[in-house]
């Protein structure tokens, strides 16, 4: 028996091309309607997240304070609970912060419900005097400021005085110039006194701890004081029976007494 077998060719023109046309258009406007939809559906879901509490700081708090107020310095800090949390640009704020006389440093941190925390680090305090009625400190990083706070002048006790200063202005001068000395002088350091003569009216007396003292001025202290012009170790190893030591520019002249 023969067997006959038909071959089929696929002709493109056997299906109906208006019917996939129409399915693919189909498809394509429901894949529309579905972007549509989400999107409206994350546009409406923003807009209820900003204009609910829980887009907004929920609170502030601050951690490593030991001196300052922590209310006086919650005013300073530039966050407020109508804030939104998400936009927070915490690096400008630190920055911000670090400003606040007393801060050496300050670190914010925030999670997705709202709230931060403000770490900050006080600065040191290297120095006070006493202008008229008012108490000043001055910090590790050259900043005046004034205090009232009883136990931070109690503390202040342990640094250097300095006594004689009757300006404001040459107050700052000098700050700016102090915390540039070497941190081995300035832990030697018992009170320095403004001591201006006929010829030099910026001259300064630093009493050591080890009964010497150093003449010199602020304008040129911070150099004269560097270890490369002036090894205070040496000096006072190779010239112990010297108990004065005047700085005039890069001299240094020795007295006994």
């Amino acid at each position: 028996m023969k067997t006959i077998e038909n071959d089929y060719y696929y002709n493109e023109h056997d299906v109906n091309q208006v019917d996939k046309i129409y399915r693919k258009n189909k498809l394509k406007k429901k894949k529309r309607r579905l972007k549509v939809l989400l999107f409206s559906i994350v546009v409406i879901a923003l807009g209820y997240y900003f204009s609910s509490d829980y887009s907004k700081v929920k609170s502030v708090k601050i951690e490593g304070v030991v001196d300052l107020d922590k209310e006086e310095l919650l005013e300073k800090i530039p966050i407020t609970t109508s804030d939104y949390h998400l936009f927070l640009r915490t690096k400008k704020i630190e920055n911000e912060v670090k400003d606040i006389p007393l801060i050496g440093d300050c670190h914010i941190t925030k999670d997705f419900t709202g709230h931060v925390v403000v770490e900050v680090t006080e600065s040191q305090k290297i120095a006070y005097a006493r202008i008229g009625k008012s108490v000043y400190l001055i910090d590790d990083q050259g900043r005046v400021v004034e205090t009232k706070n009883k136990d931070v002048i109690k503390e202040l006790k342990t640094c250097p005085q300095l006594l004689k200063f009757k300006d404001l202005k040459f107050l700052k001068k000098f700050a700016k110039e102090y915390i540039r000395i070497p941190e081995l002088i300035k832990n030697q350091i018992s009170d320095i006194v403004y001591a201006p003569a006929s010829s030099d009216p910026s001259r300064l007396k630093f009493m050591m701890n080890n009964g010497k003292i150093l003449y010199l001025r602020v304008e040129e202290m911070a150099n004269q004081l560097q270890p490369d012009v002036f090894d205070y170790e040496a000096f006072m190893t190779a010239y112990s029976k010297y108990n004065v030591f005047r700085f005039e520019g890069k001299h240094v002249y020795m007295d006994e007494e």
